[in-house]
């Protein structure tokens, strides 16, 4: 189970989404079912106004609400009951039990989940809830309930390195061992995490700004405010001040890159484009050397031939230079593609991997459980258990169908007859012989089953090295993250400078294959979306910077407007 808590300033806006969904992407249905504590009613807006109202008994609190989302594995579907207990268990560990909250399930992701809503002020006394070190203590809780309940454990180191004394969450942090390497290799500034207090306050200072944003500029600036900004670092980002870090997953499922990319209708990368690109300036051609002319007509003439030699060099030369940017880029791009594919590939293959060894480790417990059933029934039926189970073993390995064998001719049956009456040994023996036929049918599907496993895993150790190759060779060609990065931001510029000095007439009537024409085309058109897409930018942050210098102006007037 994992379970990370967020701190809010209303409740009827976080109720109203849980219920309803995203604003633009309503999804009511998503709602399995809800559950009010410490509250008359359970409909959000109804919870939502007596909770602000019994915040407000409490006047130095500025964010009341704690929401507490808690989610299960894919492969675990705990009923209802399961996770109200989980959710009650984990608030009265907190001490939070006799605090208004409301549980909401939702079936719209990947895992089972629940949002617990509290509100962190006392419906009686009007005291306000002290979270020190509440992720620790989430964590606690949760580690033991999945223990008490059979679940699976979640690792958590940051949990086992404060146990051992290793990990003081307040402490200031410096620049791990992999961070100075990362930054001696880039010629960058080593950075160090940040302290779990301080990403907290962090967290709750920007979230916000990650929902209400309109635009990869528009994040950019709230976060400026802030002195932090974004930078990308390996599959994800960084949030930043330019000495301590911490990742973008830190800030919630609202701030992961998709969802911005979505809503923002662009891409991070379109976006760095845009914003850090520089024209380069394209290399003129010398005119050719011409004879001198008898007369001014033939100098005239000499001169038109020229200029059109000169123009047509140019305009081949042009043609050639863009051409040859526009193969490398597709070039550099189509390996990018091949590299982010075969990581995918082998991504999938590793979960894949772990999900079915998770299997086989269940497979081979029921096994042994399915072997100790057999075993009893053994017990109950012969007396002498181990010799019975070797000879129906014997014939089994000697082509014998278990369907086939005649229990009474492996070994003495427990009990006796006299007179045709049956002891109770003997009756107990029968009922044993009665259900071994269905034991071993429910050992041998077990052990089937894990052939099959075994099977599988091994295909998928073979898919795993065969893409984890592809991937080597791919990076090999076009290097690292970083350098990747680099190397196609520069493969870019160089087509965009290049190609754009070109028209779509002297392409077509150039003297180079169709299929070579085609490509440039496509490399031209690509071009000038990229320059839509920056002026469509540039209109849209500047009606922004617009909108807050009246929004600006309107406050100010409204601060010195006399009171009357």
């Amino acid at each position: 189970m994992i379970g990370n808590p967020y701190k809010g300033r209303g409740f009827k806006g976080l109720l109203r989404y849980l219920h309803e969904g995203r604003k633009g992407e309503e999804n009511p249905h998503r709602v399995i079912w809800s559950e009010a504590r410490n509250l008359p009613d359970n409909d959000p807006m109804v919870v939502a106004g007596i909770m602000q109202a019994t915040a407000e008994l409490s006047r130095r609190v500025k964010k009341p609400v704690y929401h507490l989302p808690i989610s299960w594995p894919p492969d675990e579907q705990p009923p209802k009951e399961v996770q109200m207990q989980v959710a009650e268990t984990l608030l009265a560990d907190l001490g939070l039990s006799e605090h208004q909250h409301l549980i909401v399930a939702h079936d719209d992701g990947d895992c089972p989940h629940i949002h617990v809503v509290v509100n962190t002020v006392h419906p009686d006394s009007g005291r306000a809830w002290n979270p020190w070190r509440d992720v620790y203590r989430i964590m606690e809780s949760l580690e033991r309930q999945e223990k008490e309940l059979g679940l699976r454990i979640v690792d958590r180191p940051d949990l086992e390195e404060l146990r051992k004394g290793e990990k003081d969450p307040d402490r200031k942090k410096e620049a791990s061992r992999e961070e100075k390497l990362r930054a001696e290799r880039e010629g960058d500034t080593p950075l160090a995490k940040w302290s779990e207090t301080e990403m907290r306050r962090i967290r709750s200072d920007i979230t916000t700004h990650f929902k209400d944003a309109t635009s990869w500029a528009d994040l950019e600036a709230r976060l400026d405010a802030h002195g932090l900004h974004l930078r990308r670092a390996g599959q994800g980002f960084r949030i930043t001040d330019g000495e301590h870090f911490m990742t973008l997953s830190k800030v919630g499922k609202h701030a992961r890159q998709d969802r911005l990319e979505n809503r923002f209708q662009e891409s991070w990368e379109d976006y760095e484009i845009d914003r850090d690109l520089t024209r380069e300036v394209a290399d003129q051609l010398e005119p050719p050397d011409a004879e001198r002319p008898e007369s001014i007509l033939d100098e005239l003439e000499q001169d038109d031939d020229r200029q059109k030699a000169q123009a047509k060099a140019e305009s081949e030369a042009r043609l050639k230079h863009a051409l040859l940017a526009a193969n490398r880029y597709a070039y550099f791009r189509d390996r990018e593609k091949r590299a982010t594919e075969a990581a995918q590939r082998h991504t999938k293959d590793r979960r894949a991997i772990r999900r079915v060894q998770w299997v086989k480790e269940r497979v081979a417990e029921d096994i042994g459980k399915a072997n100790r059933e057999f075993e009893d029934v053994c017990s109950h039926l012969y007396r002498n258990p181990k010799a019975a189970w070797s000879e129906i073993d014997r014939r089994l390995k000697a082509g014998e169908n278990f369907d086939e064998i005649d229990l009474d001719t492996v070994g003495k049956k427990k009990g006796w007859k006299f007179l045709g009456f049956r002891t109770k040994g003997r009756k107990e023996a029968n009922e044993a012989a009665k259900s071994m036929p269905r034991a071993h049918r429910k050992l041998e599907r077990l052990r089937n089953q894990w052939e099959i496993n075994q099977h599988d895993e091994l295909e998928l150790h073979a898919r795993l090295g065969a893409s984890e190759a592809e991937y080597n060779e791919a990076i090999a060609q076009i290097g690292h993250r970083e350098q990747r990065r680099k190397r196609g931001m520069e493969l870019w510029r160089e087509r965009q400078s290049i190609v754009t000095q070109l028209t779509e007439e002297e392409i077509w009537r150039s003297d180079l294959a169709e299929d070579e024409k085609e490509q440039l085309a496509r490399a031209w058109e690509e071009t000038l979306d990229s320059e839509r897409r920056k002026a469509s930018k540039g209109l849209r942050n500047e009606t922004v910077r617009d909108y807050y210098e009246i929004l600006y102006e309107r406050t100010q007037e409204t601060e010195h407007e006399p009171e009357r």
